[in-house]
């Protein structure tokens, strides 16, 4: 499987595609919407709600574009509940704080694989 990683926190990526790595997963990180690409097997689109700049409507509006059936996970700082929401509106599946997101990315990982599957079924 195949995650797509939206940020520009690289020591912060480091960790998420370790833990993806140890779950099955390759992981992309890319700095902008304009960046992303879908291969054949992606499964999970992660968003770090602080990129600066970052329109989340438009973000979400992209990844549906290239694959509807994309997961597509946001996280961001527990103090900006505006952008947390807003994540929302758009149309996450999930929004989390980001000490939330830190301790469950492995089983993140893990359910998109599993969900991979049964869309391959």
């Amino acid at each position: 499987m195949h995650v797509m990683y939206l940020t520009k926190d690289l020591f912060f990526a480091s960790r998420v595609c370790s833990l993806a790595r140890e779950a099955g997963a390759t992981v992309d990180v890319i700095a902008s919407i304009d960046a992303c690409v879908a291969k054949d097997d992606t499964a999970l689109a992660i968003i770090d709600l602080g990129l600066a700049q970052l329109d989340i409507a438009s973000a979400v509006g992209k990844l549906r574009e290239i694959g509807s059936h994309l997961q597509i996970i946001a996280y961001g700082p527990h103090v900006d509940t505006a952008m947390l929401t807003a994540a929302v509106q758009a149309g996450c599946d999930r929004v989390l704080p980001r000490s939330q997101f830190d301790q469950q990315i492995a089983q993140i990982v893990r359910a998109s694989m599993g969900s991979q599957a049964d869309a391959d079924l």
